[in-house]
């Protein structure tokens, strides 16, 4: 019999087991992750190996294991923004906000003594699509943790923050997507308006198509049923799903915000920031 001890639990107490699985050896993340391994293994010290293996964890759905080696590697190297907020997002994932926010506010800090640069994406097959940057999620997931623990004014900063220093439009998506939602519950709906006007025609978002399906909902361009529909993908129901449960919410309609609330952490991908949005939410509603 197989005991799997959980990687974290849900803000309901409920055991979060991990989420993936590569049965076939050929699959391309788990040889991404064999090769980080190996690498590893034949110099333990090098910052960068570390950094990656850490990476891989994480996208293996080993948050724990992710969260050990960025702790450990910054007994080696302490003031390594990368580390910190590498860990502060696996913290996200796991619901430990408080501690996340702490880092990412540290890696702020530090950051800003070295310039930024485009971050590597460590999942198979986005290598040649996800432009992200070291500032742009340093800021990203400081946002998150301030709205998903309750602070939305200081979720307001951390995404103009990121707007500042986006370099493309997936950057804007990011920023305008949850700044929009913040300033919708904080009752500042010509502020929230104002925002959607960075949304434009043909806007090239590899990475936030869904968000931007969303936002040009939000702005009257698209109905919930058109976004939503029947999604069986789980990723794709958390990535747009929270929105669209959101929407329901702003024109009145709260029984469909709960329910696909409810529909959205009925799936497995409970590491989506969609899903944990609406994780809280429903620990809100449901005390």
């Amino acid at each position: 019999m197989k005991i799997e001890t959980p990687e974290g639990f849900s803000l309901f107490g409920e055991p979060l087991y991990n989420p993936v699985s590569y049965p076939d050896p050929e699959n391309k993340q788990l040889v991404k992750f064999k090769q980080a391994y190996q690498e590893w293994e034949k110099d333990p010290e090098d910052r960068e190996k570390l950094l990656w293996l850490g990476r891989q964890h994480a996208y293996m759905g080993k948050y724990r294991d992710a969260i050990h080696i960025y702790t450990e590697a910054l007994k080696q190297f302490p003031d390594d923004p990368e580390f910190i907020r590498h860990r502060a997002h696996r913290y996200l994932s796991l619901r430990m906000f408080e501690y996340s926010i702490k880092d990412s506010e540290r890696a702020v800090d530090l950051m800003r003594e070295k310039p930024d640069f485009m971050e590597p994406s460590g999942l198979a097959g986005a290598e040649e699509t996800t432009e992200y940057t070291f500032y742009t999620n340093t800021y990203y997931h400081l946002g998150l943790g301030y709205m998903l623990n309750g602070d939305l004014l200081n979720a307001r900063k951390a995404f103009d923050d990121l707007l500042d220093v986006g370099v493309n439009d997936d950057h804007v998506i990011m920023f305008c997507y949850w700044n929009y939602l913040i300033l919708k519950r904080l009752g500042y709906d010509d502020e929230a308006k104002e925002v959607l006007r960075h949304i434009k025609p043909d806007m090239n978002c590899p990475v936030s198509g869904g968000c931007y399906e969303c936002l040009k909902m939000f702005k009257g361009e698209l109905e919930p049923e058109d976004i939503i529909g029947d999604k069986e993908d789980q990723l794709s129901l958390v990535t747009t799903g929270y929105g669209v449960a959101n929407e329901y919410k702003f024109r009145g309609d709260y029984d469909k915000y709960v329910e696909l609330l409810e529909r959205v952490v009925s799936t497995n991908a409970w590491s989506g920031f969609g899903y944990i949005a609406a994780e809280v939410d429903l620990k809100r509603i449901k005390g």
